[in-house]
Parts: C-alpha cells; structure tokens; sequence
C-alpha cells in the first residue's frame, strides 16, 4: 500500500495526561502577585488606595532608585487595629465589603484584598500602624510572604508601609521593568493624579530625596495650580456642571492653543476613581479634533459622577479600568460638552506681557499661546453687541465693547458659518443643489475603488454623483451655500478627499468646502458688510476657532492696553 508522503509521520502514541492537583499556597501567592504588582507605580497606588480608604488627610510618598530600591508611604488615616495587621496581610481579607452585593455600592478605592498579601509574596514589607487613642502601635515584617518580627512601638495614628528590594525574589520580572528614571516618572505622574481627584488631601511626593510634588489640600482650584503650575491653571476652562448622558460632567479643559504632545495630561475620574475608558477619551478628543494639529493633545480634569450601581469597578486587577452602563449616551454627551466649552474660547494676550515696540525692536514677542494666556468667552448676544470701528489690511476686521478691542480674522469668520451652514442643511437633509449643467470628472481605478461605497454619504453632504460608464462620473449637485463660483472649478479635488481613508473625511470635506467659498483675505468690507459677517459669526456655535482649529478672534483687554501705554 503506497504512502502519502505529504500526510506526515503517523501520531504518537498519547502520553498519559498529568493528574490535576491544587497548586501549593507559595505558588498561588506569586500568581496572584504577578497580576496585581506589575511594576513600582503598581505598588504606590495600592498603598495611596489604602491611604486614602482609611480616611487619610496628608500622604507622604517617598520613592528611591525608581521604587525598585524603596517605597515607603505614610499616612494620618485610621490605621490597623494590633490584633487585626496579621489578618490585613491574608489574601482576600478586607474591610471595605461584606457581600456581593457591596461590589455594586462600592464607595472605596479598595476592596479585594489582594493588595497587601501581593506586594509582600515580591519584596520585603514593613508595615507600622497604630489606631486613635492606642497606647501603642504595632509593626510586623514580612520577606517574600514569609512572617518575620513583630513588634510594639508608641507612634501616631496612621500606617507606615515601607516596601524594599522589590522583586527580589523574581528576577525574570525585573527585564520587565524600566529604568529608575522612567519608573519615577509613572510614579509622579500617578501621585499628581491623585492630587487632582482628591484635593482636599495634602500629598507630598519625594523622589531619591528630592521634593518632586506637594498640595496643600485646600480645593481643586489650588491643586490644579499646584499640579499644571499657575500659568496652565489661569488658562483652563470649566467644563460643566452639566448632564451627560446619565452622569454628571465636570471638570477643566486648556483651550485649544494650550497643548501637549501626549495623552499624559489628561485625567479622568469616574466617581472620583482615576480610571481609563477608551471610549470616554475618544469622545474627549473628538471634541478637539477639529481645533488641534495632529500630535497634539489638550490638558483635562474630567469629572463624572456616575449613579454607582451603574458602574462595575471589577474589571482588571489593576483597577483602572472599569465598565459604565450608557457608556456611549455619556460619551456623546462629553463630546458636545467639551466642542461647546472651546468653540467659544477667545484667546486674550496676558496683560503683564509688553508688547510695545522698543527703540530697536523689529517684531513682537513670539510663544504667546504655548505659555497660557487667559481665556474670554464668546456668546452670541456679546457679539451682536460689539461695535464694528474698520478693517485693518482688508484681512481683519476691528470691533469693540466695554472690556476692550476685538480683532476678527474675517476669512476664518465665514469659514465658520458656512462650515456650520453645511452641517445643518446635511442634518436636513437638504444640503445639495442642482448644477445648470452636469459636471464631467474622470476618476483613475484606486479612486473609484474608494469613492463608490460613499457616494450615498458624499450625496447626503451635497455631492450627488452617479457613474457615467468607463471611469467617467457625472456631478449634478453641490452644496448649497451663498458663494459658489469657484467651487464647480475644484470639485474633482475636493472629490478626491471622499476617497480618503481617513476617519474624518467628512469634516475635512466640509472643511475645505467652506474654506473655498469663504471671503478671502484682502478683500475691502464695508462697514455694513461687516456687521453682517459679525452677525454670521454670532449665530454659529464655535465662534471663536475656524474648522480647521485656528483662532478667529483676538480680544485686546483694557487692562492689557492700559499696560502697553502706560494709561
């Protein structure tokens, strides 16, 4: 009988299956060790939760060698009763619930009891605490989850958790961990965290000896200058208090010229747990998508308060991840939020900056928007009030109010409100209008490809087109704004973008669109003319940044005048 040579070599024989067993304790202990501890910053916030739960009001964090070294976290909370510290360091032993019931009313940071017992299966813990009114406190030493001394001493109310050599006794998990510096940094950015979601909480963080961060828990006002410094704290925005979906949303945003190149700077606090949610942040960012340079990410504080029985904490070991019911109602909602709060933003140069030309200065000052300036806000009755004085080299127009001189990018301007034009007739439905005469375009095969599976959403934004045979199109609608006679001359261009395979080729559609019809540059107003531009700008919901995220009005102070001419 012949052999299939492309069959293989015919299976073993089947070993015996291993017998199932319960894994010895020390085994169970590094497993369930490995999940929680994953790195130093792992282990301060399981500390600082515990801080915290225990009703702590001043926290002292002290990080040597990037925490691979020593951690040691000291707080003024409740602390632990003598006879209960050796309890505390059992798996699954906690205070913070009694039931399950209790995982969907969690109002504690804490609550598996997993940290403690983690943290000391990988270094070697100290921990010394003492309750209220006890003549004495209790300390106990613990060396890779073997029990060592225990001891009496008189100490304050609070516990002292110091954590060495950590990962000691796992090697293999130290390749994993970076450098001292890089750890240091996660551990600072942790800790500032914290500060921003609880102010009320003094925090002092020292790293290899040196003061890195210190509030003084007196409000979130403090903190955030404390945490940003003064000058990003004078240029946040608030964000609510207002309705998201079924939460409630506040917090502060920097506006859209105020930004860094990572996410880092942003927190969010779900029932004031600091928390990642994909979901949320997308929202956040969508909402300044339109306003900031690709690369560029804004500074936030965003608070929900969210009905707890609504939210599942028990998602990841680390627990910084959790589930909300509604996630997107929420989401859709912090998005609006956050395009309301800066479409009507104006920027205003600080008033202890000089600008006055000097006897050999030949241009002004530059890095204005990356060092905080104050933040106006535009609203539509405000704008409608100004007073138009003239137009400064045919590009600016120039109004005033009582607070001072407004300076109005009048391109920008009506980019805006056509912009805003076209998205309310596409939510119509009626945002096309029929040419005289069809327009002929020629598409190569790669546009095509991209272009024909949108052109029932390119119809509903104006461009209604159908195929003509071979590579040929035919273009009988566009859409419907005041000025349109340069816009069938580029229509095969701006086509071109509806076969991107971006995400936002929508908005840059519309963009480029409202850009093309928009008054250009060096055009002379009239006085009249003018005011109708203003009067555009004040029915539009983002008056004071253009579609493509740049400023549309400069606001001149008073007092910043006052200051350049010395009044």
């Amino acid at each position: 009988m012949a052999v299939d040579r492309w069959a293989g070599a015919p299976p073993s024989a089947p070993e015996r299956a291993a017998s199932i067993q319960v894994l010895p304790p020390e085994v169970v202990e590094r497993i369930a060790a490995g999940e929680v501890v994953e790195r130093p910053v792992s282990v301060v916030r399981e500390l600082v939760d515990n801080a915290l739960d225990a009703g702590a009001s001043e926290i002292k964090i002290e990080i040597r060698g990037g925490g691979l070294r020593s951690i040691r976290v000291t707080d003024d909370g409740t602390g632990i009763a003598p006879e209960q510290i050796e309890l505390a360091l059992r798996h699954h032993a906690t205070s913070k619930i009694r039931g399950v019931n209790d995982l969907f009313q969690l109002a504690s940071l804490g609550f598996r009891g997993e940290a403690l017992p983690s943290i000391a299966a990988v270094s070697e813990l100290s921990l010394a605490t003492a309750t209220a009114g006890a003549p004495l406190g209790v300390q106990v030493d613990v060396r890779y989850g073997v029990a060592g001394n225990r001891s009496y001493l008189a100490r304050p109310a609070g516990t002292v958790a110091t954590v060495r050599n950590l990962f000691g006794n796992t090697p293999a998990r130290l390749k994993f961990v970076g450098s001292a510096r890089a750890e240091s940094a996660q551990i600072s950015h942790l800790v500032r965290r914290y500060a921003l979601s609880r102010p009320d909480v003094r925090f002092r963080l020292l790293l290899d000896g040196h003061l890195s961060l210190q509030t003084s828990g007196r409000g979130r006002d403090q903190a955030v200058g404390e945490v940003f410094g003064a000058t990003v704290a004078g240029a946040l925005l608030p964000l609510g208090p207002r309705p998201a979906g079924g939460a409630e949303l506040g917090g502060l945003v920097t506006a859209s010229h105020l930004t860094r190149s990572s996410r880092y700077h942003i927190t969010l606090l779900v029932n004031g747990r600091c928390v990642h949610s994909r979901t949320l942040l997308s929202a956040f960012e969508d909402g300044y998508r339109p306003l900031l340079p690709r690369g560029r990410h804004p500074m936030a504080l965003i608070a929900l308060d969210v009905p707890r029985p609504a939210v599942d904490v028990n998602v990841h070991p680390s627990k910084a991840e959790v589930k909300i019911s509604g996630e997107r109602e929420i989401a859709d909602g912090l998005r609006l939020a956050v395009r309301e709060v800066l479409g009507r933003a104006i920027g205003q140069p600080p008033a202890e900056r000089v600008f006055a030309l000097g006897g050999r200065q030949l241009e002004l000052p530059r890095g204005i928007a990356e060092s905080g300036p104050e933040w106006d806000v535009a609203t539509p009755d405000r704008l409608r009030a100004m007073r138009v004085i003239g137009q400064v080299h045919g590009s600016l127009i120039v109004v005033e109010d009582a607070s001072g001189v407004f300076l109005i990018d009048q391109h920008r301007a009506h980019e805006r409100a056509i912009y805003e034009l076209l998205t309310r007739r596409h939510a119509e439905g009626r945002a096309g209008q029929l040419l005289l005469e069809p327009l002929h375009i020629e598409l190569d095969r790669h546009q095509m490809a991209r272009l024909g599976p949108r052109l029932p959403e390119l119809a509903a934004l104006g461009f209604v087109c159908e195929w003509f045979g071979g590579h040929s199109y035919l273009v009988r609608s566009v859409p419907a704004i005041p000025e349109t006679a340069d816009l069938a001359a580029v229509v095969e261009e701006l086509l071109e973008m509806g076969s991107d395979d971006e995400s936002d080729w929508q908005h840059r559609l519309l963009t480029s669109v409202a850009c093309r019809a928009a008054t250009k540059r060096g055009r002379a107003l009239t006085i009249a003319q003018a005011r109708e531009l203003l009067d555009l700008l004040a029915g539009t919901e983002s008056p004071a940044v253009c579609p493509h995220g740049s400023p549309i009005i400069l606001h001149l102070t008073d007092r910043f005048l006052e200051r350049q001419f010395h009044w």
